[in-house]
């Protein structure tokens, strides 16, 4: 057929061809391979200027076969497409022949015409359709065709998932059911059979596809039969699965340890499942990533499950997600216990809702700071939310965040009113902490009073050495530019000041250096002469050692040097003097053994 339009292509005006003087514009753009038109939107009504709106008078014949023979463009997004098979058949042919475009977003109520779909070079689809009957059909036959096909996001039939299991370059699959339906025994047989032979397959999404324990049991043959999803993400949240359909899944899981990320998340299981999971994951060394959130059934119980993952020599967890679930004292002390030995994981969230009628408290919070303080890989911990914690639990945090093991850089405690008591206490936990760099918390209820206390948290200003034991890591304080002081308030300008001193310095020591002399400009070396001139070296030292990339900081540190030997040559002139004195005997012996040593070896090589 594109020859037809090879043999017009010359002589066409893109006028006759057209509707508007819009679609004119941005088929100009396609035909020449406009550079600055990547993404290209078919749409009935008009949003911006680089759209092409469909309307009576476009021939999408001649639409297709220019982007068929574009090659700057990569991305389509198809919003709507009219009703004539015709015109969408010849859209699609020429289409076809394109092979810079590389994803296709399809958002429509289409027909049959979607059988003749054929995007042999498209690595990414969505498609944003409620399909059904014979038109699921229709895109089923189409989609075959996408033989480069990597990533796909649409409805879920066994139709369309069938199709899918013949691509042979499936990487990424999200499907869903449109509308609340549940799953048929027919879908999960063909989710199955996809994952017993997309064997390139890494990720599949199936949240909120109604599986229940029933599907999931059918599903997870498929999972123990094959290499699919090796060191890849199986996202099962939202599905009402139960203790029943989880112990299925453990029981897979342990006989093929393989999926990286595992989300359970807004389930119905509850510690009976959990501990089938647990005895499951305890010698899986492939898990990484593990979420079961919001399983409101889970207590006490499947808190001391979830610890044993951690607590085992096999864990390889990385990141646990445990949004909205009742960790209370005992839980907190569990976790506590199994964070103390382990060595893997890196974030940990234990978020609620404000509304949320489960919440971590003090003492459970204490008991999590006890076991956390032998604890030397988390950096992440999220404890939003949790509305019972006060200023007494943010103050047990102490022994945590002064521990020389502590590593965590952020800390985020959203949602948490916990106004100037707490603001002081969560500073002064955060003392000589060396580590954390991130602090976002809710800044509601804090006055001038809290605000101070992070002000002498990040520099100590009465004297050089408490402003070296200051936090010098520290880098951002969510919601620091909307405190409720004036904007010219002295305690937020000096705040915002050594926020970003902290991070444009490369070290935490030279960030301490700069505020010491910042404050103290001329250091005093007075008490230093009881010693003689033993700590001289040691002030050069100290100041050599204190670079910057800013110049005029440089500049200020050399004259502050100079300054301070200035206070050495004149406070002790005899030993100075004697010094120098010294070191330049000690220099010029240094010179006269290297001009015998250099006269021995003239006269060994003048007799050879």
């Amino acid at each position: 057929m594109n020859y037809q339009y090879d043999a017009l292509a010359t002589s066409v005006r893109l006028k006759d061809i057209t509707s508007c003087s819009r679609n004119r514009a941005v088929l100009h753009r396609i035909k020449n391979s406009d550079p600055g038109l990547t993404c290209l939107y078919m749409l009935d009504e008009p949003e911006d200027e680089d759209e092409f709106i469909v309307r009576e008078g476009d021939d999408l014949g001649w639409l297709g076969y220019f982007i068929g023979r574009n090659e700057t463009l990569k991305s389509l997004y198809v919003y709507y497409l009219p009703t004539n098979r015709d015109q969408v058949e010849k859209f699609f042919f020429g289409v076809q022949r394109n092979k810079s475009i590389k994803a296709v977003d399809i958002c429509n109520y289409i027909n049959e015409s979607l059988s003749v779909m054929n995007l042999p070079h498209v690595s990414s689809m969505s498609f944003e359709c409620q399909l059904e009957g014979e038109y699921a059909h229709y895109f089923a036959l189409g989609l075959r065709r996408c033989t480069s096909l990597k990533k796909y996001s649409g409805q879920l039939t066994a139709e369309i998932v069938q199709s899918l299991t013949t691509l042979p370059m499936l990487e990424k699959v999200h499907v869903w059911k449109n509308g609340g339906l549940a799953i048929s025994r027919e879908e999960c047989m063909a989710l199955r059979e996809l994952l017993a032979n997309a064997n390139k397959l890494k990720h599949l999404d199936l949240s909120g596809a109604g599986l229940e324990d029933d599907g999931l049991k059918l599903l997870v043959e498929g999972l123990a039969c094959s290499s699919s999803l090796t060191d890849g993400l199986l996202d099962l949240s939202h599905n009402d699965i139960g203790d029943t359909g989880l112990q299925a899944l453990a029981s897979s899981l342990a006989s093929s340890g393989k999926v990286r990320e595992l989300r359970l998340s807004r389930n119905n299981f509850g510690d009976k499942g959990l501990e089938a999971l647990a005895d499951s994951l305890a010698h899986n060394r492939a898990l990484r990533v593990l979420s079961i959130s919001a399983n409101t059934a889970i207590t006490e119980i499947g808190v001391r499950a979830i610890s044993r993952i951690l607590q085992s020599r096999k864990c390889r967890l990385e990141g646990l997600w445990l949004y909205r679930i009742n960790i209370s004292e005992e839980g907190g002390k569990f976790l506590g216990d199994a964070l103390s030995i382990n060595k893997s994981l890196i974030t940990m969230s234990l978020r609620c809702w404000e509304n949320d009628d489960v919440s971590i408290g003090d003492d459970g919070l204490k008991a999590l700071a006890l076991g956390l303080s032998r604890n030397s890989h988390l950096k992440e911990l999220n404890l939003s939310g949790n509305t019972a914690i006060t200023a007494t639990g943010l103050r047990s945090l102490k022994q945590y965040f002064q521990s020389p093991s502590c590593a965590l850089e952020t800390l985020t405690l959203y949602d948490i009113n916990f106004g100037d008591e707490g603001a002081c206490a969560l500073a002064d936990a955060l003392g000589r902490n060396k580590s954390v760099k991130s602090l976002h918390y809710d800044v509601r209820g804090i006055t001038t009073k809290g605000w101070k206390a992070f002000l002498k948290l990040m520099c100590d200003s009465s004297s050089p050495n408490n402003i070296y034991l200051s936090h010098h890591t520290l880098r951002e304080i969510s919601g620091c530019h909307y405190i409720h002081l004036p904007a010219r308030s002295a305690i937020r300008r000096s705040i915002l000041g050594w926020l970003k001193m902290n991070e444009e310095c490369q070290t935490p020591n030279l960030a301490a250096k700069a505020k010491i002399m910042h404050f103290f400009p001329n250091l005093d070396m007075v008490p230093l002469f009881q010693w003689n001139l033993k700590f001289l070296p040691l002030v050069k030292s100290w100041f050599e050692n204190t670079t910057s990339s800013n110049d005029k900081f440089a500049a200020n540190i050399r004259n502050r040097e100079l300054s301070a030997v200035y206070q050495f040559v004149r406070g002790l002139p005899v030993m100075v003097a004697n010094y120098s004195q010294h070191y330049l005997t000690q220099q010029l012996q240094r010179i006269r053994a290297k001009m015998r040593e250099l006269e021995e070896e003239e006269r060994r090589l003048m007799q050879v």
